[in-house]
């Protein structure tokens, strides 16, 4: 499971790193699967905030590059 989550996270970045605005949407799919992981493997608790933050981070740009991407 771990491999396809960080399959999914380098498939995120690169298809930001292309500036194509599905990379956040892909990312914000990814991040409660992350989330999932680190309580259902009982990884360290304290990982659990990553994936919230970043569910949050990519949430903000995505409505941004959204918006820019309609002006």
């Amino acid at each position: 499971m771990d491999w396809l989550i960080a399959g999914i996270t380098i498939l995120s970045m690169e298809l930001i790193g292309r500036k194509h605005w599905a990379g956040w949407a892909v990312g914000m799919v990814n991040q409660p699967i992350w989330l999932w992981f680190v309580v259902y493997d009982k990884q360290m608790y304290g990982l659990a905030i990553i994936p919230v933050v970043l569910f949050w981070r990519y949430s903000v740009a995505l409505v941004k590059w959204r918006r820019d991407a309609a002006l």
